[in-house]
């Protein structure tokens, strides 16, 4: 729902029944500059939805069962990234998406963003119902509920269900497209509400003055502001896009650090080990030194020197992000969710050997994860900690569940 739907309400059009009348619009001649906003209007609107789209369809159908068909079409395209050092860092993650940290709040920042996501589809279906209801019944004006307080409640509620979204699934792409949209909707409100002006005159001109335009006006002294017209505030606005797209993704690398340094996880020279469960270093090491002794594991290793990215998982865990599932077992679990339980077996675990991609010269330790934007795997072993000896060695499938999509490190 746009201001101008919203504002046509208050001012008594003839689609909203009786309402508050409007002053006589003032008829101005367009101009050959208003012609090019207009089509720059209408070339942006659909950009916006395409961006939007972008950061929340993602997630949807990863929970959806149309997730196989959307990832067989859409992981090529993500793939496109790593042709090139320059963007393969875009299809990684910031935050941990399938391990358990030892930081409570990074715990609980995905839950805390599906109840985000909630608040923002539910502030937008309020919006969304306040107008048309009141078309419906033909009540007239529109002016109690969230038009009461901000001029455009539906782009704040986008906003924060992408938020959402962003926490539940923070892929550096996702990030910027994040800041993108946000920068595209103030550019739309800006133009709707230019829009309203020369259609509804003094009557939209004073709902301006008293209310917010996307957070209430007495909270509105904080916001940047940007010069009125003109070539200074494209160029202001192009600094100020920049600029926070700088801090987000300054942000996120660093978010990327502190979240691998609250994973349980163990560095040598060419080889970085990861549990995404909690796991005490003398664990993780016993059952990475009992699967990578095995004589049928070090035949798969390869020449000294290779860069392995390799995982500690507990048997009964089921990671639809990571390739140690047989497609029996999906079949069974027919579901792309998480099944992390904390009562797990300590004795027995899943060991996976892959060999980490990065356009990294010669990444050690900690940055082998850092660097890598892809895995190739290698070996699958079923460890026994309580025995002390491999139960099992097997050829991992060759990517997850959902094809060759890029998922998330850690």
């Amino acid at each position: 729902m746009t201001t101008s739907d919203a504002i046509g309400q208050r001012s008594g059009r003839a689609d909203g029944g009786p309402g508050v009348e409007p002053l006589p619009a003032v008829e101005t001649p367009q101009t050959a500059s208003e012609e090019r906003r207009g089509l720059r209007r209408a070339l942006l609107t659909p950009a916006v939805w395409a961006f939007y789209l972008l950061i929340v369809l993602e997630f949807l159908f990863m929970i959806s069962p149309f997730a196989l068909y959307f990832y067989s079409s859409y992981g090529p395209v993500l793939n496109v990234f790593h042709h090139s050092r320059a963007t393969a860092w875009l299809t990684g993650f910031f935050l941990p998406h399938f391990s358990i940290t030892s930081s409570p709040w990074l715990n609980a920042l995905k839950p805390l963003g599906f109840l985000i996501a909630l608040t923002g589809l539910l502030l937008f279906l309020w919006g969304a119902v306040q107008i048309y209801w009141s078309k419906l019944v033909r009540r007239g004006a529109v002016t109690g509920g969230l038009y009461r307080v901000i001029r455009h409640p539906q782009y704040l509620a986008l906003a924060i269900l992408g938020f959402g979204v962003l926490l539940v699934w923070p892929r550096f792409l996702v990030l910027v497209t994040y800041v993108t949209m946000l920068f595209l909707y103030a550019a739309l409100a800006g133009w709707e509400e230019e829009r309203c002006l020369r259609r509804y005159g003094e009557s939209y001109r004073a709902y301006r003055q008293r209310t917010g335009r996307f957070v209430p006006r007495s909270l509105s002294g904080w916001l940047p502001r940007l010069p009125d017209r003109g070539r200074r505030r494209a160029v202001a606005a192009l600094g100020l896009f920049v600029a926070s797209l700088a801090v987000a993704l300054a942000l996120g690398f660093g978010l990327r650090r502190y979240s691998l340094s609250r994973i349980s996880g163990l560095y040598e020279e060419d080889v970085a080990v990861l549990s995404p469960a909690v796991l005490g270093a003398e664990q993780l090491d016993a059952a990475y030194r009992i699967a990578a002794r095995h004589p049928a594991v070090t035949e798969r290793l390869g020449e000294p020197g290779v860069k392995l990215l390799v995982y500690v998982v507990p048997t009964e865990w089921y990671l639809p992000d990571l390739p140690i599932h047989p497609i029996e077992e999906i079949l069974r679990e027919r579901r792309g969710g998480h099944s992390t339980p904390a009562d797990f077996d300590r004795d027995r675990y899943r060991v996976l050997f892959t060999v980490a991609r990065s356009f990294a010269p010669d990444p050690r330790g900690r940055a082998i994860v850092l660097a890598s934007y892809a895995r190739e795997p290698l070996a699958l072993v079923q460890v026994d900690l309580g025995r002390g000896e491999v139960t099992a060695v097997e050829t991992p499938p060759p990517h997850v569940v959902w094809g060759e999509i890029p998922t998330p490190a850690f």
